[in-house]
């Protein structure tokens, strides 16, 4: 797998922009073929390699994105389907803030409030929409609300409260389990039916 994304700084605060998780080999001069999407909280503790333009991303650490790219692999593979050339998973974020410290995100993007930009690939059409931004909570909730206001081709995410995959997406308070501790069966088997 491979990982990349643009980075951006602006007013002095690092964002990460159109992430993406490449199934397999990336060639950069070949049009990508987007197979679903995955909407988390913010960006972690990946870092950049260079700014302003889509490129490699280093991990450090970030184990969301090695998942993700895991889960589809393994549907396709137990889907018996071939994984497409230059296929990829788009990441989309409540808020593009760059701080492993999810508090610490939130408050700079509470501060940037109207000027807090967003990610233009949210406004593409993917196969499949998979939501793992957590239980319901406050200071969050209002950030999901743009991903709510639309309606997927397919969406799913699995609920922490009822452990099982639900076949639609989340309300407000339901509780898109994030990757970290979520089954890989379930959801690799719900995926295939979907890739």
């Amino acid at each position: 797998m491979k990982y990349v994304a643009r980075f951006e700084e602006i007013e002095g605060v690092l964002f990460r922009f159109d992430t993406r998780i490449y199934l397999g080999a990336y060639d950069p001069s070949a049009k990508g073929v987007c197979v679903g999407a995955i909407v988390g909280k913010n960006p972690g503790s990946a870092a950049p390699q260079k700014l302003g333009e889509l490129a490699a991303l280093e991990l450090k650490g970030d184990k969301m994105l090695p998942t993700v790219g895991n889960r589809f692999l393994e549907a396709f593979e137990l889907a018996r389907k071939q994984v497409p050339v230059n296929a990829f998973v788009r990441v989309w974020n409540l808020f593009y803030v760059c701080n492993k410290d999810l508090g610490q995100a939130l408050m700079t993007a509470a501060q940037l409030s109207s000027r807090l930009p967003m990610c233009e690939s949210e406004g593409d059409a993917v196969p499949v929409v998979w939501f793992g931004w957590g239980d319901s909570d406050a200071e969050l909730n209002p950030f999901k609300r743009r991903f709510l206001a639309h309606s997927y081709q397919q969406a799913f995410f699995y609920d922490g409260r009822q452990k099982k995959v639900i076949g639609t997406q989340p309300k407000e308070g339901d509780f898109a389990k994030h990757t970290q501790g979520m089954p890989a069966a379930l959801v690799n088997a719900f995926l295939a039916t979907l890739v």
